[in-house]
């Protein structure tokens, strides 16, 4: 935003901020880099996927920690650093481990996990941009659509595109649609 880049590391921190489990930063285009968060398991580790940006506020996930299931969860971080953590994963079928990133389609995300959900196999969830309202939209692993999403979804025309890893009629993946 206006000349800084920001971005997350899988791994790293160390000290009073994180313990290795993966940091927020941001780079201006001069080279200067700023530590924002450093994750320590309690509030998710592995921020794996990008970050996007909604009206100045950016949206993540972790692959891991959170919550005592330790599934990863959906943030919010502002650019100075104030993290908020919205959404918990693990608790039920909603999903584990979201390695992609989220799309914002008028004021909703939209992501995927690539285990849990009914059949443990991953899903594509909803959630308002507080973290409310969190709902599988799709639970991979039924028949043949597919399972362990890892890459984010598009948006065209009203309906959610993305893929699958694995599953699918020949088990290697598939390629899916769905309405919002």
């Amino acid at each position: 935003m206006k000349g800084t880049l920001y971005g997350t590391t899988e791994l790293g921190g160390s000290g009073g901020q994180s313990a290795g489990y993966g940091t927020l930063y941001s780079i201006s285009t001069t080279g200067t880099e700023q530590l924002l968060y450093g994750f320590d398991n309690s509030d998710g580790y592995y921020p794996a996927a990008s970050l996007i940006n909604v009206n100045g506020t950016l949206y993540g996930t972790t692959v891991g920690g959170g919550g005592s299931g330790f599934f990863g969860t959906a943030f919010s971080i502002t650019t100075s650093g104030s993290l908020t953590t919205l959404h918990t994963f693990g608790s039920g079928t909603d999903g584990e481990a979201p390695w992609a990133p989220l799309l914002n389609v008028r004021g909703t995300l939209y992501g995927t996990t690539a285990g849990g959900g009914f059949y443990g196999k991953g899903t594509v969830f909803s959630m308002s941009l507080s973290g409310t309202n969190e709902k599988v939209l799709h639970s991979f692993g039924h028949g043949s659509d597919g399972a362990t999403p890892l890459a984010g979804l598009i948006y065209v025309k009203g309906a959610l595109y993305g893929t699958t890893s694995a599953g699918g009629k020949d088990g290697d993946g598939t390629v899916f649609a769905l309405t919002p």
